[in-house]
Parts: structure tokens; sequence; C-alpha cells
């Protein structure tokens, strides 16, 4: 049976740079450094999204998977490199031959009915501060098919994206699966809560700076936002930052911001 939780012809231990026999905590020390030199936020390299899309499929494989995806990954390198023995014209003159095994074989296989590729489903997980940079660039990248994906407000609804014929090869001339992406968004946290198209949360800032009237330049999921103190401030009350939402399309307008000052 077809594997969908990891790509066999991929070197997951290569993307990461350790040895096949490095235990959890190497693996996971070399992802955290290269998620600091590639994460997108910070990452001045042309190709940083797709580089840490890369890793990141790596080590959710290597931390769930690790065993068997390697066993799995030695069999078919093993089972690549067997040499071929016969040459087409022996093959051609053994199944030519009448009443042969080979001849039977051929003729059974001729006879077998295709079968389709099993799909492919990956799950990738996504901050919310991530998914809104990818809604503002347009796509995804897919680092085992390396291709990019429309991103759309769809992923924010749990939908499952599907590339036609990106899955498992099929057999006996079967079309092949088809490649399903779904997105894993971590959309609440102790600061931040999606509600629709805006964001709701809390922003820590010095008291000293509370002053009615004072401008503030702060940091949200969705980017940089200035904001003035209101006259009758209150940690209570929501402060409003138009189109600092969710970002708009051909068919949603922006989404808002609702931030409460809370004094640090």
């Amino acid at each position: 049976m077809l594997n969908t939780r990891y790509d066999i012809s991929k070197d997951y231990f290569a993307l990461l740079g350790v040895h096949h026999q490095a235990c959890d905590k190497t693996i996971k020390q070399a992802y955290r450094k290269m998620a600091r030199r590639y994460h997108p936020d910070v990452s001045k390299i042309h190709n940083a999204t797709e580089k840490f899309q890369e890793i990141s499929e790596a080590y959710e494989v290597l931390t769930k998977f690790k065993e068997a995806y390697w066993r799995e990954f030695c069999r078919m390198n093993r089972q690549q490199s067997r040499p071929r023995y016969q040459s087409n014209s022996f093959r051609q003159r053994t199944a030519s031959q009448p009443g042969s095994q080979k001849n039977k074989n051929d003729y059974q296989w001729r006879k077998q009915r295709p079968i389709r590729g099993k799909d492919r489903v990956i799950t990738y997980p996504l901050t919310l501060r991530y998914a809104i940079r990818l809604l503002k660039i347009g796509y995804f990248y897919i680092p085992g098919l390396k291709v990019k994906m429309k991103f759309t407000r769809d992923a924010f609804l749990n939908k499952t994206f599907r590339l036609k014929g990106k899955g498992y090869h099929g057999l006996f001339g079967g079309e092949p699966g088809d490649y399903l992406v779904k997105f894993q968004l971590k959309l609440d946290s102790l600061k931040w809560e999606l509600k629709g198209c805006d964001i709701y949360g809390t922003i820590q800032v010095p008291s000293t700076l509370l002053v009615p009237g004072m401008q503030l330049d702060l940091e949200s999921p969705a980017g940089s936002a200035s904001v003035t103190v209101p006259k009758n401030y209150s940690p209570n009350d929501y402060i409003l930052v138009r189109n600092m939402g969710l970002p708009g399309d051909e068919i949603n307008l922006p989404g808002h911001l609702y931030a409460k000052l809370i004094a640090a």
C-alpha cells in the first residue's frame, strides 16, 4: 500500500542536513537553525518561502514517521539499484515462444484492468500571521511538487485543495491520483482571534505611552498598524484599525483589526 503521509522519493534527512541515524534532539536543533535562516518573516533570501516550507515538511515527517519513512526510503533505493540482466531482445524472444511462462504472464498483464493511482493527502500547519502573508502573495509553494498553488480564504474554512493528476502513479495504464492539500491554521491564541474576516486581540503597551492622543506603531498578525490612543481610553474597549484584518480579494472586502491596548 502506498503511503500518503510522506514522499519516499525525497531525502528528508538531507533537507535538514543531518545523518539518517540522527537523534530527535539533533533533528530538532537542525530544524530550528534552518527555520531561523529561512523564515519568511525575517529572511531576505529570494526563495525563503519555498525553503521554509521544505524544511517544515521534512521536520514534520521525521518527527512523526522517521522509522517507517526510512525503511520505505531504503527499500525504494534498493529496488531502483537492482540491475536488469535481460535485454529487450531477449525478452522479446522469450515472449514469442509458444506456451512460455513469459508469454502467459504478458497475456495476463494485458488482461489486467487499469488501476487509478492513490490520492496523496498532505496537511500543512500555518500560523495566522503566515496565512495572512500567503493571502497577500496569493500562492502557497508545495515543496514536494515544486509548484505554486493558489492560496485563498477557503484555506480558513478547512477546505481541501485538489491538484488533479499530481498524486501517485496508476498501475497498468491507470490515471494518476490527485494531490490533496489541507491547512491546519492556528487561529486562536492568547493574543489574537479570527472572527470571520476580522482580527480581535490585545496589544501590550508601556503604561507611559497610554496617553490620549498618543500615536502608536504596533505589530499585528496583518503587519504594522498605526493607532491613536482615544480620549476616553479604556483597556476594555476595542480600537478599530480598518483594513488590517484578512486581505481582500476579487470577491471579499478586507477585514478590520480590533485591538485592546493593555498596560504592560
